[in-house]
């Protein structure tokens, strides 16, 4: 039995790594970016699939029972093989009790069975504006400067700026340390981040507008490497008419 337990766990392994985009990767002169989750980071949390609990993916809770994380590593499972856990919130693992897939972007749903405990209301990006912004970009994952990947499961966040818009996502790149602009803990998602959140500051504060879909880097990310993230804004009312949903019912 512990053998056959075993050889699940590879497998599902296996599967979730062909599924998801990717974990922090930052410039390779830096030694190390931000680790403990602080302000909206807080709500960062991990995905667990199938019925081994395997960490696989990324997500943020929106407050509630609701949390938002990517639809391509999500649309092949059922909700009762789905668990998010919220580190910075407590250890408690939440169970999932509906997904609601957007047919528009690369964005997921999770109605959950309680609440997520000390989870605030996030504000979404109102649009507008978005290229050349700061972004601040966290997640758990396969992490490290470039050229030296490390951890996998540990918390990691950095910030970037957006350079581009294509086809409704927001792009980053990761610049070389002299590169004009440059953050000082310029970041880039890599494995295991999918559906992890992008925050965009604003004269208000940080605020949701995006949600990591893809990255090209895999096990040697490099400079020029880039990462896009579904835009949220463009999809909120998909989110309102779903979440309003659940009151009719």
């Amino acid at each position: 039995m512990s053998s056959m337990r075993s050889t699940l766990r590879v497998l599902v392994v296996v599967h979730l790594l062909g599924l998801s985009a990717h974990a922090i990767v930052w410039r390779g002169d830096v030694e190390q970016i931000e680790s403990r989750p602080s302000g909206e980071m807080k709500q960062a949390g991990k995905v667990y699939y199938s019925r081994l609990q395997v960490f696989g993916g990324s997500c943020v809770a929106l407050g509630g029972e609701w949390v938002l994380t990517c639809r391509h590593g999500t649309e092949r499972w059922s909700a009762d093989a789905l668990r998010v856990r919220f580190p910075a919130l407590g250890d408690e693992k939440y169970r999932v009790k509906r997904v609601v897939l957007c047919q528009d972007a690369d964005l997921a749903l999770f109605e959950l069975q309680e609440p997520v405990k000390d989870a605030e209301e996030l504000a979404v990006y109102p649009g507008g504006r978005q290229r050349g912004k700061r972004a601040w970009i966290g997640g758990f994952g396969l992490s490290g400067p470039t050229g030296h990947l490390e951890t996998v499961g540990a918390f990691r966040a950095g910030h970037n700026r957006i350079d581009g818009i294509r086809r409704e996502k927001l792009s980053i790149s990761l610049s070389k340390p002299d590169a004009a602009d440059c953050e000082s803990d310029e970041a880039l998602p890599a494995t295991f981040d999918s559906g992890s959140p992008l925050f965009l500051k604003t004269e208000d504060g940080w605020r949701l507008a995006g949600i990591a879909s893809t990255a090209s880097n895999r096990s040697k990310p490099t400079y020029g490497d880039r990462g896009n993230y579904a835009r949220v804004a463009p999809q909120v009312d998909w989110l309102q008419e779903v979440m309003a949903s659940d009151k009719r019912e």
